[in-house]
């Protein structure tokens, strides 16, 4: 009886009776056991970034890469992509494919953006003289041509190119528009950045250029040359502000400047406690005499104008002609008793055009105006009307342009319209299970 006893109480004692109250742990999963999840992509994806910190503390920055090569990284990556579909049962593509692996690298993007937010960078970089500081040796200051930055930029291209090629599939349309966009874009901003050219030119009125000054000093030959035939600006009409004559400050209402817009259609306005009325405007004027203004034929170079100004608390009445002088004569102000001045501001750009004639190398002449957001595009290179001389205004002597080139500029174009189309249509099948 003993014995049973004994044994019943072993058996149903609370001791060997699993609690209901307690949880079940899971048992731990070891590290590097396949499939590899969240934790072995953020070592990998860790170790690309410590090693390109280490190539970028004993390397230098790094190379950017230009034609051919550009061209030689592009069909690289095709190639490593279409070996991929090939390979797409190993276990490599089908860590590159998952999503683990994808928040890693997003991860990893978002924490060099962060450090490019908080330390100032050189862009471009050249590593200067003297002997480099922590932050330059490690590329902190450099990003965007930092190894750190090259290692996680290819790792998203590979893990991409094997997601689009992997995973395509003509029943999802959108999916594949998105990604291969994404894929086209990152690759054109990233293998092709190197290729890009930017190149300011200055070109004198009347006269021929085909070289650029870089701001360090050197003088680089360009492919064409650029004939500045004109230059003219545009101008919206200048305004009339009141000046302290004691101070030299112009005067405000609660802190904001007030100015009276000329119009030729609304004579009449008010500025501080002046009535104003608008006898005559001359927008090219030239001066005669002392204080007599006419018109300038063809052109002149200030604007001018006769002010009637009325005090509305005493009555008291002031006229006389107002200009914006130049860039040898000083401006002419209306004096409205013993403490202010009207002035007139000078005019804001409205429209400057350069009427210019572009020779290339293969002999091509094009003869054409170029202004700002409408550039002039000659072979590889797009001119845009960058600056002209503001002291100087429509007597400017030289326009300012700038010269871009970017062979990859239609990749990058192709991605991001089939990113949008993409995303339009995602947008659109979610309308459609939502109804």
């Amino acid at each position: 009886m003993t014995n049973i006893t004994n044994a019943n109480t072993l058996e149903g004692s609370p001791a060997e009776t699993p609690s209901l109250s307690q949880p079940i742990s899971k048992p731990r999963r070891p590290l590097w056991r396949w499939p590899w999840g969240y934790p072995e992509s953020m070592i990998v994806v860790g170790s690309a970034l410590m090693g390109g910190l280490a190539a970028e503390w004993w390397l230098g920055p790094f190379p950017p890469l230009v034609w051919p090569g550009s061209l030689f990284a592009a069909l690289g990556l095709v190639v490593i992509a279409l070996a991929c579909w090939l390979a797409r049962r190993s276990r490599l593509v089908r860590f590159l494919t998952s999503a683990p692996l994808s928040v890693a690298l997003i991860s990893a993007m978002g924490l060099v953006s962060l450090l490019m937010g908080l330390t100032p960078q050189i862009v471009p970089y050249q590593p200067p003289s003297e002997p480099l500081g922590p932050v330059a040796r490690l590329g902190l200051n450099h990003l965007t041509a930092s190894w750190p930055l090259a290692a996680i930029y290819l790792m998203t291209l590979l893990a991409l190119g094997a997601l689009v090629v992997v995973r395509f599939s003509s029943r999802r349309p959108a999916f594949m528009a998105t990604h291969l966009g994404l894929w086209l874009l990152l690759v054109a901003a990233g293998v092709g950045g190197g290729d890009r050219a930017r190149e300011i030119m200055l070109v004198p009125e009347g006269g021929l250029e085909w070289r650029v000054k870089r701001t360090e000093g050197q003088i680089l030959e360009m492919p064409l040359a650029i004939r500045l035939d004109d230059f003219q600006l545009e101008e919206y009409p200048p305004r009339l502000a009141l000046i302290n004559h004691s101070t030299g400050q112009p005067q405000t209402t609660d802190g904001q400047l007030q100015l009276w817009q000329i119009d030729t259609l609304e004579t009449r306005g008010q500025l501080g406690e002046f009535d104003l009325e608008l006898l005559k405007y001359l927008p090219d004027a030239a001066l005669i005499g002392q204080d007599e203004y006419v018109r300038a034929v063809p052109k002149g170079l200030i604007q001018a104008a006769i002010i009637k100004a009325t005090h509305r608390p005493t009555g008291a009445t002031y006229q006389g002609w107002v200009s914006t002088g130049e860039s040898f004569r000083a401006p002419q102000p209306l004096k409205l008793g013993e403490h202010l001045l009207l002035t007139m501001t000078r005019p804001e750009p409205r429209r400057y055009i350069s009427q210019v004639k572009v020779f290339t190398k293969e002999g091509l002449e094009i003869e054409d105006s170029i202004e700002v957001n409408h550039p002039l595009k000659v072979g590889a290179w797009y001119i845009y009307q960058r600056n002209y001389d503001s002291n100087a205004g429509r007597a400017s002597s030289w326009s300012g342009f700038e010269l871009v080139k970017d062979p990859w500029l239609p990749m990058a174009n192709a991605g991001l319209i089939l990113m949008s189309l993409g995303s339009a249509g995602l947008v659109i099948r979610s309308r459609g299970r939502a109804k």
